[in-house]
């Protein structure tokens, strides 16, 4: 067997990595163990030795998912000066910058992970990602930069337009289905959308729905709910994706 350790500062990013890999690792007889010591969250995995290279690029995957779900979030909110913005839409903005070059970001953050035994979480962002912070603080810098926008809610919605615009598109399409006064969002395969930008793939209200859109950004955003419910929905859709919305009759 093949062992790693991977440490952790907080259990917040400790559990989102061990949920990511424990069904790869179990599937092949390996076995993951979470636990706690010497101010560590760990996560101890053990692979058969043939699987070593086939785990060490999927767990890289999974790694630079961590940072970006994690740390880029956190990174952008501490930098951003936006205490007196009070805007309904504030939240689908913040969500629009953090998904700004996710893929690239995930990319460049997975080939500089360099796993051997022991991984420490905080050494490599602290050492490894400088020049993907200076990346970000460009970023941040025109988001500052407009500030002025959000405070007006229609500025505010054509700005995110404009983030929006400039995403690239993740997804062919992504459908919407309301069950249980919440909504489902799947492929065009009808199988729930499991993405690592967005925190579940049942939406419980407009506004996480949006969210979640923003960060899947499909070509197509197809609905599928009864009258009464369409209406209202669309019209908040209409309003961030005027272009990609069908409705499914």
């Amino acid at each position: 067997m093949w062992e790693y350790c991977f440490y952790f500062d907080n259990e917040f990013d400790a559990n989102i990595f061990e949920k990511k890999i424990c069904y790869f690792v179990n599937n092949f007889g390996g076995i993951v163990a979470n636990v706690f010591s010497q101010r560590y969250y760990k996560i101890l995995v053990a692979v058969p030795f043939e699987k070593k290279r086939e785990s060490t690029k999927f767990f890289r995957e999974k790694l630079a998912e961590v940072i970006l779900i994690s740390f880029k979030k956190e990174y952008i909110l501490k930098s951003l000066n936006f205490e007196r913005i009070q805007t309904k839409n504030l939240s689908v903005f913040l969500q629009a910058l953090i998904c700004f070059d996710s893929e690239i970001d995930k990319q460049i953050i997975s080939e500089r992970l360099h796993l051997r035994n022991d991984f420490y979480l905080t050494s490599f962002i602290s050492f490894k990602l400088k020049f993907l912070k200076e990346k970000w603080n460009e970023l941040v810098l025109l988001a500052n930069d407009n500030m002025m926008y959000l405070l007006n809610d229609d500025s505010c919605v054509e700005l995110i337009k404009f983030l929006i615009s400039n995403l690239e598109h993740r997804y062919y399409a992504v459908n919407i289905f309301l069950k249980d006064d919440c909504y489902l969002l799947c492929d065009m395969q009808g199988k729930v959308i499991d993405d690592f930008l967005i925190e579940k793939h049942i939406v419980y209200d407009d506004s996480n729905l949006i969210n979640s859109l923003v960060a899947l950004n499909p070509e197509k955003i197809i609905v599928h709910c009864n009258k009464i419910s369409k209406d209202k929905l669309i019209k908040n859709l209409f309003e961030f994706f005027p272009m990609q919305i069908e409705i499914c009759k």
